[in-house]
């Protein structure tokens, strides 16, 4: 995309929740461009559902963490939604490849925030490995909706896509 899609402005008197809110209030949201990275088809077509039929984001997937890698060194998003058990990489692993400094990917996909989407509990190893947070399989759009507000609001996400 060569122009912005939207931009939403906090300034001291409206503030960043006020912003979303407001979105809320008129049934959008701030618009995401969001990759998944999972090798179950099942679940990227229900999180593709979510992220794209209900809230009009606009979504992208890959199967294995090399094609992640290979994908975010060409193209910019906003968010990662990462499974932990995919192929050739683990969810960790290319979400430390993804932040190191000597890494291929895009300069502005290295702080990208990431949310783990997972089965099992180890939340903690995670955070360490710099996910910014988690969602658990199988997602509802409510949860899903919750934590990527929270996450883009901690990461100041509410910017244009370029």
């Amino acid at each position: 995309l060569s122009k912005p899609l939207l931009l939403l402005v906090a300034s001291p008197t409206t503030g960043v929740s006020n912003i979303v809110n407001n979105c809320r209030a008129l049934s959008i949201s701030p618009l995401v461009k969001a990759l998944i990275i999972d090798d179950n088809n099942i679940t990227v077509k229900m999180l593709l559902k979510i992220l794209t039929k209900e809230f009009g984001h606009l979504t992208s997937c890959t199967a294995s963490g090399k094609e992640a890698l290979n994908k975010l060194s060409l193209e910019t998003f906003n968010i990662i939604f990462m499974d932990i058990d995919i192929p050739e990489l683990f969810g960790i692993e290319t979400t430390l490849a993804i932040h190191s400094t000597g890494s291929k990917v895009l300069k502005n996909n290295q702080q990208i925030p990431i949310i783990a989407y997972i089965t099992n509990p180890w939340k903690d190893q995670y955070f360490k490995a710099g996910m910014n947070g988690w969602v658990e399989k199988p997602a509802s759009q409510s949860t899903v909706r919750q934590e990527l507000d929270r996450v883009m609001l901690l990461n100041k996400g509410l910017h244009a896509i370029s």
